[in-house]
């Protein structure tokens, strides 16, 4: 069953991350709040606990309107959501 959830969660991921990246350059803090908030949740499902964090940043960032601090925390979500890519691809394919 865990290897399901990781493989849904790495399959599910790329197309969340280009929601939340396309709700940022339309500058819609509604979408990004909630773009954030769904990635986060499966983030947190699989102990991606930095992502996650990063997500709950952004999400609350983009509730109060600080739009101006959302794009570096979208490079490190970026950043961060890659790494996580790679230890699933990693951990999934080894086993």
């Amino acid at each position: 069953m865990v290897e399901a959830l990781l493989q849904t969660f790495l399959e599910d991921c790329p197309g969340r991350f280009a929601a939340l990246e396309k709700a940022v350059q339309e500058g819609d803090a509604k979408a990004i709040e909630s773009a954030a908030h769904a990635f986060k949740s499966g983030s947190g499902t699989i102990r991606a606990s930095v992502l996650a964090e990063r997500l709950g940043f952004l999400e609350a960032a983009a509730r109060a309107g600080n739009l101006e601090s959302i794009v570096v925390l979208l490079d490190q979500i970026r950043a961060e959501h890659l790494a996580v890519l790679r230890e699933l691809r990693t951990t999934l394919y080894q086993a």
